[in-house]
């Protein structure tokens, strides 16, 4: 064999085997640490109903904190999502551009914080694909004006059932309580 075609062949077959190794990649999530919205209120704290990029429920938008509900500061940026108050629930939710795949380890992470001011009483942190929950955790418990990153993962098989569904990110508030979210990220990895 002559050596340029010996060359060819064993680039091709470095090629070939880095391809079949598992990648990762970002999954876009418009707005993941808050920061789009510019809060024209002043002092700390500030609070402005809506988020950009996500579909907000009651009592749920965009909050910059001040050292009264965080002494250490937020974990990204100024701004968090503030979702929930004394007197009722609260939801985000958005939907990305990405369609569920086979044979894909999805990974979704954010911060979850409870205010030193204001109890956490709870909440779901749920992966979703075309309204439905794949999966979801609701286990971390911040101390008291902390943060805490809460890690969920979904592992798909070769025939997933939502296979081609807009993946989606909702995050609720459990009872009469704040939960507070920032730096939303999610990855797939094709196993």
């Amino acid at each position: 064999m002559k050596p340029y075609l010996l060359l060819l062949l064993f680039e091709s077959l470095a090629l070939y085997l880095a391809s079949a190794q598992e990648s990762t990649f970002a999954i876009p999530v418009i707005n993941p640490g808050f920061e789009t919205d510019v809060q024209t209120c002043s002092g700390d704290p500030c609070y402005v109903a809506g988020i950009t990029g996500w579909l907000v429920g009651p009592v749920s938008g965009t909050f910059r904190p001040g050292p009264l509900q965080y002494p250490a500061g937020v974990p990204g940026g100024l701004n968090v999502a503030g979702i929930g108050n004394f007197s009722s629930s609260g939801s985000i939710m958005q939907t990305t551009g990405v369609a569920l795949r086979a044979d894909t380890t999805y990974v979704l992470k954010l911060s979850i914080g409870q205010r030193l001011d204001y109890p956490l009483t709870g909440y779901v942190a749920s992966l979703m694909a075309g309204g439905i929950v794949l999966a979801s955790d609701n286990k971390l418990q911040p101390a008291a004006g902390t943060f805490l990153t809460d890690t969920i993962v979904y592992k798909t098989g070769p025939h997933p059932a939502l296979a081609g569904l807009p993946l989606q990110i909702i995050v609720t508030s459990a009872g009469d309580g704040e939960v507070d979210v920032d730096n939303v990220t999610l990855t797939a990895t094709a196993n």
